[in-house]
């Protein structure tokens, strides 16, 4: 279930050496950072964490570098080098913030932080396999996150982390929403306040304004109906932040998901030849898309060439490519190698694809795939 968490927050090149630090507020601080993690620029926000961290008694440093931490997580949700360091930062921020929630002049401020702290602390534990705690934890971001709503309405980014909390809960399978109290995120969702909150952060937001304009895109992609929506959302995104690569990705496989091959193939081009050609893993996950894009227009010399690219770079780099690149490439894999009626290979990586299923999150469209490719050979589509 946390698979609903990996496309959350796939935020963010810029360069640090053009401006000061020096004499920036807090608040400019928080803004510029935010922006370097929309560009893809991790290093330069890095730097803004470590100064946000060494300049203020307010643990601002620690919930940015929260938010760095989860945006790492969602892009690879199996990677473990970052839980030390959530677990301090998140221990920081609520040693500062618990005892001043009810304080006159810093609740707010306090309940916003102490918000954020659990719903990271939520996320980590839920993969994990934590659920209770994950649920505790996600119960008492939503109360914190409530509280300094109420206190500030002006405070309109809490309604980010706000409005993805409500979705996620009011979209959990029925059985498990029954329980989510003790296993999930918060005892209930609220359908009602979920995008329009994140509407609002949009066009209201102070530094999260267009990290809400992402995560509401990907909102969307849960409604067939309402992805030509994320469509638009992702392309304002690509079109503003061209060097992150995640957004480009994003953009690209929900243009192949719903079937748009030629749109698919049109946003790699615009991706690989516009001065922003990516690095090492997302050159080799684009090339994987496209060789699908190509398998969806009955291409299978162009798809084989495109796949052909990566192999030795795949063998080579798996590590540094999330699962659900390696399930996308197995998958891949099979199916060229059955169009080239060498079926012992096919075979062999839907069996990998289904192993690795049984100990990470991979989506359901791929484990059916695999699993038809065992029973029967992978053939083109019939109605091109």
């Amino acid at each position: 279930m946390h698979r609903i968490y990996r496309f959350l927050f796939f935020l963010p090149f810029a360069s640090l050496s053009l401006f000061s630090l020096a004499d920036q507020p807090m608040t400019a601080l928080e803004r510029q950072g935010t922006q370097f993690r929309l560009s893809g620029d991790f290093t330069s926000a890095k730097v803004i964490e470590n100064e946000l961290i060494k300049r203020y008694p307010q643990p601002a440093g620690h919930v940015f570098a929260l938010n760095t931490i989860i945006t790492q997580l969602t892009w690879d949700e199996t990677q473990t080098a970052y839980d030390e360091a959530l677990v301090n930062h998140a221990a920081t921020t609520l040693e500062w913030c618990e005892p001043r929630i009810d304080d006159e002049d810093l609740s707010a401020i306090a309940n916003y932080y102490c918000g954020q702290a659990n719903f990271v602390l939520s996320f980590h534990h839920a993969l994990k396999g934590k659920y209770y705690q994950a649920g505790k934890r996600g119960t008492a971001s939503i109360d914190y996150l409530e509280t300094a709503l109420s206190i500030d309405p002006s405070m309109i980014d809490a309604k980010m982390h706000l409005g993805v909390g409500y979705h996620v809960a009011d979209n959990l399978p029925p059985f498990i929403k029954m329980f989510s109290r003790f296993l999930w995120f918060i005892p209930t969702g609220n359908s009602e306040k979920s995008l329009p909150y994140l509407l609002d952060v949009m066009r209201d937001g102070d530094q999260y304004q267009d990290v809400a304009r992402y995560l509401y895109g990907i909102l969307l992609l849960e409604d067939p109906a309402l992805r030509p929506e994320a469509v638009k959302q992702l392309t304002w995104l690509v079109s503003h932040y061209p060097a992150n690569g995640r957004f480009q990705l994003r953009l690209i496989s929900l243009l192949l998901i719903m079937n748009d091959f030629e749109g698919t193939l049109n946003a790699i081009s615009n991706y690989l030849e516009k001065g922003h050609r990516p690095a090492e893993p997302e050159l080799s996950i684009t090339k994987i898309l496209k060789a699908r894009a190509y398998l969806g227009l009955n291409e299978t010399e162009l798809a084989a060439n495109a796949f052909s690219e990566i192999n030795s770079v795949f063998l080579s780099k798996r590590d540094g490519i999330p699962d659900w690149g390696v399930a996308w490439y197995l998958l891949t894999d099979g199916q060229v190698n059955d169009l080239a009626n060498r079926r012992d290979q096919a075979i062999a990586a839907y069996r990998q694809l289904l192993s690795m299923a049984k100990e990470t999150s991979v989506s359901d469209p791929l484990i059916e795939a695999a699993r038809a490719g065992l029973s029967e050979p992978y053939r083109l589509r019939s109605d091109q």
